[in-house]
């Protein structure tokens, strides 16, 4: 079977859903299908997206264009890739323009599956103007909370649940306070992810409790501000920036970690939670809906808190100074990602769920390409551009010149949605 995929792609790009994607790619490639993933990049040179150097050793055909910023014409070319790669199932991911052009091939026969990874407006926009079940497609939910609000919000009304899955290593995080090592992994910026809150979090946190030291891993747009943050407060011996890590360096800080740190405003179900978690690190996590109650019972699997960092703070020293509480919630949380979020058990429904779209495919190609703007509701306003998201997605991953043109660029089409894991 041919399954097609699309999705975006930038020199250092370290988000949930493209981690979630290296892995799920290379496991469709050695399950027998052959796997073609169209990306767009953000850049001048598509060479060097980070992406590339996980899949090319894999027999995965890879089909890289530089991303316009035109919707009609990244459309466009994204139908050009399912006519040239002929797949019989279409998983678009992230950008508009691949579910635009999802949308466009289903009511033509290609079944294809929209992956709701997070609760970013972004994807209820999606959900609300394309409708997946109505055009061809079905739609897959990280968490149960996402499933169940798509079926009031959106008259979905059989969205799949399948959460990301992870390996449990043989190796796992311990009690320390010598140091007790506090751990942030993800994108550096503010939106959702709140890394000023998690950096405030930290710096209470480090005053309050000597032993507690923290390493933050990722890189963003807001790595900068927050290094400046922690250096006028003389702490930058305890509180690291390690950048962006490939996996097995990521998983060796999460070993020599007892706890890790999330303050986003949205989420779906966490990648980098999952893998903490497998390792027995103890969450201290905002409560916020999506899947982190599914993942965290209060003082049973981690600890929740509000929005407050010095709350936060008080959390991750509570969990410094009590080697029970920590214990148990270590132990807990291991036990539940080996019982219900293995990777093994994940991709066996996704095969399950793909055998069965694919069954119901009557594609026939090539794709007719009209006037899409007749088609698709290129205007419609829940899709004009957010400038601080874009802006913010230009300063990780583009150089100054382009970013300025880049820029212009918006300011003309209004048409770039970036929704994130």
């Amino acid at each position: 079977m041919r399954i097609g995929i699309a999705h975006y792609s930038a020199p250092s790009d370290i988000s949930g859903v493209t981690t979630w994607l290296i892995d799920f790619c290379k496991r469709l490639a050695v399950s027998g299908h052959v796997v073609g993933l169209h990306l767009h990049h953000f850049g001048a040179d598509p060479s060097h997206a980070s992406i590339l150097g996980s899949l090319r050793v894999h027999d995965i055909e890879i089909f890289p264009v530089i991303r316009s910023g035109l919707l009609a014409h990244d459309t466009r070319k994204t139908i050009q890739f399912l006519n040239h790669f002929n797949p019989d199932l279409f998983l678009p991911q992230c950008l508009n323009a691949h579910y635009f052009a999802a949308t466009h091939a289903g009511r033509q026969g290609l079944p294809w599956i929209f992956t709701m990874h997070s609760d970013d407006p972004a994807y209820w926009c999606i959900a609300e103007a394309l409708n997946p079940e109505k055009n061809g497609g079905t739609t897959v939910c990280v968490s149960q909370y996402l499933a169940m609000h798509l079926q009031k919000k959106c008259a979905i009304a059989q969205p799949h649940v399948i959460p990301y899955g992870i390996s449990i290593s043989g190796h796992r995080s311990h009690y320390s306070t010598d140091p007790f090592r506090v751990v942030y992994s993800g994108r550096m910026v503010n939106r959702q992810k709140c890394i000023r809150q998690v950096v405030e979090a930290l710096i209470a946190a480090c005053r309050a409790s000597s032993c507690i030291h923290a390493d933050l891993l990722g890189d963003g747009p807001e790595r900068r501000a927050c290094e400046r943050m922690v250096a006028r407060t003389g702490l930058t011996r305890r509180i690291r920036f390690l950048g962006r890590l490939d996996a097995s360096q990521v998983g060796a800080v999460l070993q020599g970690s007892q706890a890790i740190l999330l303050m986003s405003d949205f989420e779906g179900l966490p990648v980098a939670l999952l893998e903490a978690m497998a390792s027995g690190v103890v969450p201290v996590v905002r409560a916020i809906p999506s899947g982190i109650p599914e993942l965290i019972e209060h003082e049973h699997t981690g600890l929740l808190v509000s929005n407050d960092p010095q709350e936060a703070a008080a959390a991750l020293v509570r969990l410094a100074e009590d080697q029970a509480l920590w214990e148990h919630c270590s132990k807990n949380a291991r036990f539940l990602i080996a019982e219900s979020y293995s990777v093994e058990d994940a991709f066996g429904k996704w095969l399950e769920l793909i055998n069965q779209c694919i069954e119901a495919s009557s594609v026939s190609y090539p794709l007719f390409c009209a006037d899409l703007r007749e088609e698709l509701p290129f205007r419609d306003p829940r899709f004009q551009t957010r400038c601080a998201v874009i802006r913010s997605a230009m300063r990780q991953f583009q150089p100054r010149r382009t970013a300025s043109r880049l820029q212009q660029l918006i300011n003309r089409t209004g048409q770039i949605l970036l929704p994130r894991g």
